[in-house]
């Protein structure tokens, strides 16, 4: 995001939507447009079987790859709303995993295809999306005006200084005059901040905006956009609320199911070899058992390999910090791979865990957070999973001011979870388990 104080050149506004509705707007057309990249897969099909360089089932494969590609355009529209920094691991996710689970679909069903085919397909479905992702980033910014003092000091406080770097917005202060309609075509929005007095004049003002169409931003919204994080309200915010999503909650409950069952033989057998080694580096139980707060509040038993050296059962909780002495050597080491939540994959057929959602914590953190943190309770709308958004941006939370950072992310997964979304915390995730990036 950049901040400037110099008069913009006046352009016409196309839309009044939002930035993620216009985004989601000029990806629906290109992707549209993007139907020419089957056309010419096809094309040279026909050529290559001219040619005699391939068979009917390359054309007839160039023709199945229509199915991925409306999978990849429909995701590629669904995270629209991510930020910018974001966008380019989404879009190599999105643009791979449709055609991987085409050939499974092969595979399984047992038909012939051509791999050069899906291949060709692929690479230019990947081009073209990747192209488009370039030119909107050269052409398009979001020129926002500020109408309040201290709004690009807010946004560095929530985002850091990292955040700001977007080069999808550029902040520029609001002249005293700027709500006449000539002034205002220079912007496509303003942002203002919510915590300011109303007043009369203030009041005017917004309504002449309103009344030029002009679309108006909180403070938090724009931080949102930019940092993948959901800014928590005030507590006296009491009409501020988050909804699930149940459609998608019925589909991800499949899939936990499906791949924790494809994935059982492997699995298993690695806990069976964590669990010899557990038991026979440290004196106490293989495994280790909590009762954590899941989904709608509801307490449930949570299963991991146990990493620390045994203790009483009524010990206080706490966190696990850096180089905690508790941890045994072989617990540093499964905790560094992730291993100790390997038996988590049995919560889950249970259907009290997810693969994908926030972290669930202990009962006396909820309830402590839950008092002193505002809408800590809509993190539990949803399963908690293995692994989270949160988990792939901040890493583990060690004290209450990262667990209010924490949860951030967390709101912003309620809000906007999606298989689009899983899609990039699971490829993430791979990621992370490979840098051993948060592991406490």
């Amino acid at each position: 995001m950049h901040t400037a104080h110099t008069p913009v050149a006046h352009t016409d506004r196309a839309t009044l939507a939002s930035s993620t509705a216009r985004r989601q707007s000029a990806q629906l057309g290109w992707s549209f447009a993007g139907g020419i990249t089957l056309v010419l897969s096809y094309a040279i099909a026909l050529g290559l079987i001219q040619l005699g360089w391939a068979t009917p089932q390359f054309a007839q494969t160039v023709l199945w790859c229509a199915l991925p590609y409306l999978l990849c355009a429909h995701w590629i529209y669904r995270s629209a709303g991510l930020p910018a920094a974001e966008r380019t691991s989404m879009l190599l996710v999105t643009t791979v995993t449709p055609f991987l689970l085409l050939m499974l679909g092969f595979a399984l069903f047992q038909q012939p295809y051509s791999r050069g085919a899906v291949l060709l397909v692929y690479i230019l479905c990947t081009t073209w999306f990747v192209l488009g992702d370039q030119l909107r980033k050269r052409s398009r910014v979001q020129r926002l005006a500020c109408l309040d003092a201290g709004i690009a000091e807010q946004l560095i406080t929530w985002c850091g200084n990292g955040g700001l770097s977007s080069r999808d917005i550029e902040l520029h202060p609001l002249a005293t005059n700027a709500a006449d309609a000539v002034d205002l075509l220079a912007f496509d929005g303003v942002v203002l901040d919510r915590r300011v007095a109303a007043s009369t004049e203030r009041s005017q003002l917004l309504g002449k905006l309103k009344l030029n169409h002009m679309r108006l931003y909180s403070v938090e919204a724009v931080a949102e956009l930019l940092s993948g994080r959901k800014m928590l309200p005030a507590e006296m915010d009491e009409l501020w609320e988050l909804d699930g999503n149940p459609a998608y909650d019925v589909a991800k409950r499949a899939m936990d199911v499906l791949m924790v069952l494809a994935a059982a033989p492997l699995w298993l057998a690695v806990c069976a070899m964590v669990g010899a080694v557990v038991r026979l580096n440290s004196a106490g139980p293989v495994l280790f058992s909590q009762i954590r707060v899941g989904q709608n509040g509801r307490p449930f038993r949570l299963w991991k390999f146990r990493s620390m050296r045994h203790q009483a059962l009524d010990a206080p909780a706490s966190f696990a910090q850096a180089n905690d002495e508790r941890i045994t050597p072989v617990g540093r080491f499964i905790r560094r791979w992730r291993l100790d939540e390997l038996p988590q994959l049995y919560n889950v057929l249970l259907g009290n865990m997810s693969l994908i959602g926030p972290r669930p914590e202990q009962v006396a953190f909820v309830e402590a957070f839950a008092t002193r943190i505002p809408a800590y309770t809509y993190r539990h709308l949803v399963r908690p999973g293995l692994t989270g958004w949160a988990q792939m941006q901040q890493g583990y939370a060690d004290s209450e001011e990262g667990a209010a950072i924490k949860l951030s992310y967390d709101l912003y997964y309620v809000a906007h979870y999606s298989m689009a979304l899983d899609l990039l915390i699971f490829f993430k995730t791979g990621r992370i388990l490979l840098s051993g990036f948060g592991a406490r």
